[in-house]
């Protein structure tokens, strides 16, 4: 009797373990792969993106960009001191090359109490796993990548075809 009691003891603490390590603030909570001329062009793209969503861009840096919308009432609820205070949602999107015109996008997400106050703003890691939401921004992000990169391809098409004609 002891010892199925203590398999299913081991089989508990390893799911417990387990589900530790995925929501451990550290992993990005969406990301995609898109191809693009460049990194620049890529977060041209992130920002048309986010900013069309209502977020606001708060820090470019050369390795991607940060952006901030204000908290929702759970946000607030959940992060804030409840005295209606400012919460804010930060994500930053990482923009790494993977070489041949190829990009990797992550989202981190963060929620912020008291936005811009140099003395007191306190920011923490969302402890998600994954974001639909983000997803579906950089599902986006990368569908009008994508669109670039196809017209990229016909304007070198009609250029090589004129050029040969000539």
């Amino acid at each position: 009797m002891a010892r199925p009691f203590s398999a299913l003891l081991l089989s508990l603490c390893c799911v417990l373990l387990a589900s530790c390590a995925l929501f451990e603030p550290g992993g990005p909570s969406a990301a995609t792969s898109v191809r693009a001329r460049t990194a620049f062009q890529v977060s041209e793209v992130v920002e048309r993106v986010f900013i069309d969503h209502g977020y606001q861009p708060i820090l470019r840096e050369s390795d991607g960009a940060t952006f901030e919308k204000k908290g929702s009432k759970s946000d607030r609820l959940f992060y804030g001191d409840w005295d209606g205070e400012d919460v804010t949602e930060r994500v930053k999107v990482v923009i790494a090359s993977k070489g041949d015109g190829n990009y990797r996008l992550r989202c981190l997400s963060f929620m912020t109490r008291f936005p811009h106050d140099v003395s007191f703003e306190d920011q923490h890691r969302r402890p998600q796993f994954f974001s639909v939401k983000y997803g579906r921004l950089l599902g986006e992000v990368r569908q009008q990548c994508e669109e670039l990169w196809k017209s990229r391809e016909a304007n070198n098409a009609s250029e090589s075809s004129s050029s040969s004609s000539s």
